[in-house]
């Protein structure tokens, strides 16, 4: 099964962390994330897990239209590279903020599309970012949009320790 977390809202990233968890306790769990650093407090929790395996592969910067996107398009591409060549030891593959990187076109959607044919049918794979393309919604069976109706950081307020970092 593909699971899919998108949208412009928050908690994209925390549902995915809340099924690794929840999933830790009966499989296998692979959580990859693209675009940020890890260092962010739930990698720490994810590690200290026995049966998760969590590893970052970005520089955590804001990636804007205009930035240099060259690092990060490599640092996308050895995400890929990785998952490929561990996902046979899984039984749940998250892919956090892979949507995110198709949007920004740091990896393509055929490219994403194509890991996710490699990955066997009966293993569950969850995606999260925003973004999320026709053919990913397609390809997928479960999708979820997080809608933001009203948020904090509107007003100025910046990300808080141990709730968004």
């Amino acid at each position: 099964m593909i699971q899919i977390y998108t949208g412009e809202g928050k908690g994209k990233t925390t549902a995915s962390i809340g099924l690794a968890v929840r999933a830790s306790k009966h499989f296998k769990v692979l959580f990859t994330q693209f675009i940020k650093n890890g260092e962010s407090s739930e990698i720490g929790v994810l590690k200290s897990l026995p049966s998760i395996d969590a590893k970052s592969f970005g520089n955590g910067d804001w990636i804007l239209p205009d930035s240099d996107k060259s690092i990060e398009k490599k640092n996308a591409h050895s995400a890929v590279k990785y998952v490929r060549g561990n996902f046979a030891g899984y039984d749940v593959i998250i892919l956090d903020e892979a949507v995110t990187a198709v949007d920004l076109g740091l990896i393509s959607e055929d490219e994403i599309l194509e890991l996710l044919s490699e990955i066997s049918e009966n293993k569950e794979i969850i995606m999260t970012g925003r973004g999320a393309t026709k053919k990913m919604i397609e390809r997928a069976d479960l999708v979820t949009e997080m809608k933001k109706i009203k948020h904090y950081y509107e007003k100025g307020v910046k990300a808080r320790k141990g709730i968004e970092l």
